[in-house]
């Protein structure tokens, strides 16, 4: 029997917005839109009235707080996953969003690959999800702090793989077996919280991972 797709509540002001999110969605079988809400007074009675499994939360909506709505929303329905949708590109508000008990962090100018990415990763492995090009500090440090946590060896797969290498060619390199290059790429690519070679390259070049 075929899934139904999970229902997302946008909570966002701006119609041309709203219309874009739309579009993504209406051709996809995993999600839909259960419908819309554009004053933030409003979101919580809406969220009760429609039981949606999934809210994409402007932080910037009318006469309430996002950050407040994300605080209620997750202690009133913790299961219901809210991904942040913001132009706000700032640390601090990353943490917030984190430590208010939000799911996934994007920016408004975010690939829609990048926003589905983002919905099933909050449901696959609950971990909170940042998107391209948010700044961020990871492990919720001033800086760039995760690089101590790459053993030796991952630093030297790290930079083989920013080099362009794939994965039988750093094999040959580290005189390792293919299967043992793969499972430590996951590993990096899981402690890094990222998704790609691309993400990579820029998070070592924004970080000086290798240092």
């Amino acid at each position: 029997m075929k899934n139904q797709p999970k229902q997302i509540l946008i909570c966002e002001d701006h119609q041309i917005v709203i219309d874009g999110l739309v579009s993504i969605f209406q051709n996809l079988d995993d999600y839909s839109i259960l419908g819309h809400v554009k004053d933030g007074n409003n979101v919580l009675s809406i969220v009760r009235d429609k039981n949606p499994e999934i809210i994409l939360l402007d932080l910037n909506l009318p006469n309430k707080n996002g950050l407040d709505i994300l605080k209620e929303i997750k202690r009133l329905y913790p299961e219901i996953r809210v991904v942040v949708l913001t132009m706000y590109n700032k640390e601090s508000i990353v943490k917030k969003v984190k430590q208010y008990g939000g799911d996934a962090f994007l920016l408004k100018n975010c690939s829609s690959d990048d926003l589905l990415r983002a919905l099933d990763g909050v449901f696959e492995n609950k971990e909170f999800y940042i998107g391209r090009g948010v700044k961020r500090a990871i492990n919720e440090t001033d800086g760039f702090t995760e690089k101590i946590k790459l053993t030796r060896r991952e630093k030297e797969i790290v930079s083989e793989l920013v080099k362009g290498h794939n994965v039988p060619q750093i094999a040959k390199a580290l005189f390792i077996s293919s299967y043992t290059v793969e499972t430590h790429k996951k590993n990096i690519f899981k402690k890094l919280n990222i998704h790609n070679s691309i993400d990579l390259f820029k998070l070592v070049n924004e970080n000086n991972l290798l240092s």
